[in-house]
């Protein structure tokens, strides 16, 4: 698709780069500017030109305006603003100076480095404060109005060079105050490979599921590999049915033992086993990471992402030296539907 650098919408947002290409949107890093010189970096999503004229994809969009408005927050990334132009849509939002976490669990698997426990704790608990406030939404009654993520996989997690980790892409999550889904029942939401099994196989979404989602992720920072290790839509399923996990201690002798356990209960197949809201968990990990790791974690997690997006600044450079694109340097496509300048190597993306 055609490059939209440098088009300024809604009168006063520029976008300045391309910052990355998903599936169903390009997102770009922007600036907005006001009196006296102002401006500040934004991200600005735009809706691929192929998905304007399909009403499931635009309402998937807009709903993510209307659920990420919503939703204020240290640990949510920030919904500016929504505009129309020229018959396309934007989703202004919160630019996170960083990397996402599939990024950072792959520099570290290529470099063959296991990523620090304490590091990987430390931004489970930040998506959890965010999944937890989302999960506790109330409405503007003042009734409960939660609203489940039902798509938690790497790439819409983000860490900022500044430590904080922030949930990002509501797109897929659907708010109990709407009146209708965004698509047919029985339609598989979310990345195959992140789902807890009960969705996988035709289950509701619930916090359950999101926390599911949160120990998936944090086995595979911990270990450097998927928790379903599958090639195919049959090879998941199969693995689903006969789920069992693996205990993490075998990876990663050095995890202290309540946090391995707090793990393997917010995997456990079945979700009533697991934890019942996301800030159970979220304690249950402050515990462990209090007891266990020193120094300052926050600090320690932006060091560890100021230090990955040297090396992927690095390959790129290298890359343009010997006149290659960095996909090639990568071995793979980009796939950055978030809201970070990177390029990631894809070899083992679904």
């Amino acid at each position: 698709m055609a490059d939209a650098t440098g088009r300024t919408i809604g009168g006063k947002y520029q976008l300045v780069e391309l910052a990355g290409e998903g599936g169903m949107a390009t997102v770009y890093k922007g600036i907005v500017r006001g009196a006296a010189g102002f401006q500040r970096a934004i991200a600005i999503k735009h809706i691929r030109p192929e998905y304007r004229a399909l009403k499931t994809y635009i309402d998937m969009f807009i709903e993510e305006a209307r659920v990420g408005s919503e939703l204020a927050h240290p640990n949510i990334v920030q919904v500016h603003a929504f505009c129309s132009d020229d018959g396309s849509y934007y989703l202004v939002m919160e630019w996170v100076e960083g990397v996402d976490l599939g990024t950072l669990i792959k520099v570290y698997a290529a470099a063959e480095r296991q990523l620090p426990w304490a590091t990987a704790v430390t931004i489970a608990i930040g998506a959890l404060r965010g999944l937890g406030a989302a999960h506790t939404r109330v409405g503007p009654d003042g009734e409960p109005a939660p609203v489940i993520h039902r798509d938690v996989s790497p790439h819409n997690v983000l860490v900022g060079v500044n430590g904080i980790a922030k949930v990002s892409d509501f797109g897929l999550a659907r708010a109990r105050d709407r009146a209708g889904g965004l698509t047919a029942p029985g339609t598989l939401k979310g990345k195959l490979l992140y789902l807890a099994p009960e969705v996988a196989l035709g289950g509701p979404c619930t916090v359950q599921s999101d926390l599911y989602g949160v120990g998936n992720l944090l086995w595979e920072a911990l270990t450097g590999t998927r928790l379903i290790d599958a090639t195919t839509e049959v090879e998941v399923f199969r693995k689903l049915r006969a789920y069992a996990v693996p205990p993490i201690a075998e990876r990663r002798p050095d995890l202290p033992a309540e946090l391995a356990a707090a793990i393997a209960t917010s995997l456990a197949p079945d979700p009533a086993q697991r934890f019942a809201t996301a800030d159970d968990f979220a304690h249950a990990l402050e515990d462990g990471l209090g007891r266990w790791a020193e120094g300052d974690p926050i600090a320690r997690l932006g060091a560890a992402v100021i230090g990955v997006r040297t090396q992927v600044a690095s390959a790129r450079t290298r890359s343009a030296n010997l006149g290659l694109d960095a996909t090639d340097a990568h071995g793979a496509a980009p796939k950055v539907e978030s809201e970070v300048m990177t390029r990631v190597k894809r070899k083992a993306d679904p």
